[in-house]
């Protein structure tokens, strides 16, 4: 985060001594923490409307604090190796980052349960019995998004 943190403030640096029409950034908040996200939206925020130099700023995100200062969003999907882009109320585009930011969670405590299941030994019948249930879960979630 450190790292990412003084490279914006160059850039940021740059940009007041010359500055551009726009900027292009991908996940530039990926490896900040809240706080530091939050500067960096406020940042932002301040340069796209500033009197002096007015900047547009282009930013991808997965995170809420960008999204809270944005003036619009845009949502992107994937579907049969073809990308269409859909225009998203600030609302909808919290509600996608906070539920993707919740399967995150759910992944991560999965995650931790096995490694931590992983250490202590068990039987084979308790094994496959877990791989059949997971593989059931996996049925399920595989119609449920065919449906969708």
């Amino acid at each position: 985060g450190q790292k990412a943190l003084v490279a914006l403030a160059l850039i940021f640096a740059i940009q007041r001594c010359d500055p551009a029409p726009f900027y292009l950034f991908d996940e530039l908040d990926q490896a900040l923490d809240s706080t530091y996200r939050a500067a960096v939206a406020a940042l932002i925020q301040r340069q796209a409307n500033s009197d002096e130099n007015p900047t547009q700023f282009v930013c991808s995100t997965f995170r809420p604090e960008l999204v809270a200062v944005a003036n619009r969003c845009y949502g992107i999907s994937h579907q049969n190796k073809v990308s269409n882009i859909h225009v998203l109320s600030k609302k909808d585009a919290l509600h996608f980052i906070a539920n993707l930011m919740n399967e995150e969670e759910a992944v991560g405590e999965v995650t931790s349960l096995a490694t931590t299941k992983a250490s202590r030994p068990e039987s084979g019948a308790s094994r496959s019995s877990r791989k059949r249930k997971a593989a059931v879960k996996s049925d399920e979630a595989l119609e449920e998004e065919v449906a969708a």
